[in-house]
């Protein structure tokens, strides 16, 4: 019940900072793509995007996340085993390396941080004394892995971090957060809207990485200096059996202004440090509180220690002599977790299926009789999961210039299609004029949904035309790409055109349940035979 009264307090301090209108829904347009039957592809095209299989699909995924993996995370023999078959892979099918001079491998250095530990103080003013309390590590709060530090600025509540326009929710409305520390609550608010699997995965995910990711990103975006996050009365039991899922140690090498802030998790006795948790009377007509001016110091000790991973690149030259210059590329992350208290988490979705159908596009292009006029280069990125580290660092120490590549494309996570009951809700949400009839028209196991960035027609019409030629209904997602969760931000954020391949998510998402039996192989070709087709037209327009 006593975080019920924070969690109270918090949302009433929130209710003069939440935007109050719901921005109009927009109109029914061409984004939704009815299905049709498929228009017969021109040769070689047709018959290269037959030779992607379902079969040759699943023994990839099969062999990536088996047990001798061990999960595939970052720093183990699992993800070096896994990148030395993918680059065996694109050898034997006669794709040139584009790593280091004659390797397939882009050395990728990194920070892991050992031994990490912490403490955070509280000064909290009243009106005639300064109250102070100190929690440390492991027994009040966790810390996110941070190289040795500390830090002293004044807190400011910002409800739970979250930004959703189109939900007419801004928990920062009004607020100045620069070089501040920002109290957020965990999870998200209540109503059914935030109850969605999208929402869920993005701010109440199971482990602390990805329900944090978007909120961190938020917070930097806005110039906070470190995140204190209130976790659940569990959370303080969590700690004590020694089981709260501690942030993984690894930072990027190079400091980078897009490092997200450090993570405090701390349970609901920092947040009456700091808030007052009898400050307030529950109250119907209670609409705004004043926060107690309250001040903390962070203090963060650890080790580091340099690791160096590997990204994997393959390269076919372009036929054009023209376009040659300008390349096409198309990469998907190939670590997951690795182990976690003991258990495998093998990935096979997330993402032994965007690899595997990397590995089968990588040879459709290869063994086609007509090369592409643009360049192509294969990336199969490391460091995703625990930061973007591989294609963060590709796109900063480019092995091709980032004014020259045509589009990126990215594929992470194609093994779980569409429910049509989410069909429904999307055409529902955007009020779609012949809903009826497109619905109708539509079957939940051929439609897919690319995020693109607005203004660049030539992926926009190499969408279409593979959707056509492949018999998907589809609906364009626009999105600028710039706060996603996978590769293409980089890309994004540096200006490079990009296409977002994504499948949808699942219940076993980052849990050991995400095994190859569960997924559907007909849909990860389905959609490796979409992105091939889009790739093609992207190198030969």
């Amino acid at each position: 019940m006593a975080f019920r009264r924070i969690a109270f307090a918090l949302m009433v301090f929130l209710s003069s900072h939440l935007v109050a209108q719901t921005p109009a829904p927009p109109p029914a347009s061409a984004d939704f793509v009815s299905p049709t039957s498929a228009k017969p592809f021109a040769e070689p095209l047709a018959s290269r995007i037959a030779a992607i299989s379902a079969s040759a699909i699943g023994a990839h995924i099969e062999l990536l996340a088996s047990p001798a993996m061990e999960g595939r995370g970052l720093g183990t023999r699992g993800l070096d085993t896994a990148a030395e078959y993918a680059a065996t892979t694109l050898r034997l099918a006669g794709i040139p390396p584009y790593g280091a001079p004659d390797s397939y491998y882009q050395l990728v250095p990194l920070r892991k941080v050992t031994g990490a530990s912490g403490s955070i103080e509280i000064e909290r003013r009243g009106r005639d004394q300064i109250v102070t309390r100190t929690f440390v590590s492991g027994v009040d709060c966790l810390f996110s892995a941070q190289p040795p530090q500390s830090l002293k600025a004044p807190v400011i509540v910002a409800g739970f971090g979250i930004r959703e326009p189109q939900l007419g929710r801004d928990d920062y409305a009004g607020l100045d957060v620069r070089g501040r520390i920002v109290l957020i609550m965990a999870g998200v608010p209540n109503g059914t809207a935030w109850q969605t699997p999208e929402l869920l995965a993005r701010y109440a995910a199971s482990g602390a990485r990805e329900r944090y990711a978007v909120k961190l990103e938020t917070a930097r975006a806005l110039g906070a200096a470190a995140v204190l996050a209130i976790e659940d009365d569990g959370f303080a039991t969590g700690l004590a059996a020694n089981v709260a899922d501690e942030e993984r140690a690894f930072r990027s090498y190079d400091r980078d202004p897009h490092d997200p802030p450090m993570l405090i998790r701390a349970s609901r006795s920092v947040a009456s440090a700091i808030i007052g948790e009898d400050s307030i009377a529950p109250s119907s007509t209670a609409t705004h509180i004043a926060q107690p001016p309250a001040v903390a110091t962070i203090r963060i000790t650890g080790e580091e220690h340099l690791i160096v991973s590997r990204n994997v690149l393959g390269i076919i030259a372009g036929s054009d002599p023209k376009l040659r210059d300008e390349a096409v590329i198309i990469g998907a992350h190939i670590d997951h977790l690795g182990t976690i208290d003991g258990a495998i988490h093998p990935g096979a979705d997330d993402n032994a299926s965007g690899s595997a159908a990397l590995l089968e596009i990588a040879k459709a292009f290869a063994t086609s009789p007509e090369k592409p006029k643009r360049t192509l280069i294969f990336a199969f990125w490391t460091g995703e999961e625990e930061g973007h580290f591989g294609s963060a660092f590709n796109v900063k120490n480019p092995r091709w210039p980032l004014q020259h590549i045509a589009a990126y494309l990215n594929l992470d996570m194609i093994g779980h299609p569409w429910l049509m009951s989410e069909i429904r809700k999307l055409v529902e949400d955007n009020h779609l004029s012949d809903a009826g009839a497109y619905l109708a028209a539509v079957k939940a196991e051929s439609f897919v949904e690319p995020g693109v960035p607005r203004g660049i027609p030539v992926l926009e019409r190499a969408l279409r035309d593979s959707a056509g030629g492949n018999g998907l209904a589809m609906h364009i997602d626009w999105t600028d790409g710039k706060f996603g969760g996978s590769d293409y931000r980089d890309f994004a954020r540096a200006g490079v055109p990009f296409i977002r391949f994504f499948g949808n998510f699942f219940p076993d998402y980052h849990k050991p349940g995400d095994t190859p039996d569960r997924l559907d192989m007909t849909q990860v070709q389905r959609v490796a035979r979409f992105a091939f087709a889009a790739a093609w037209e992207l190198a030969n327009q």
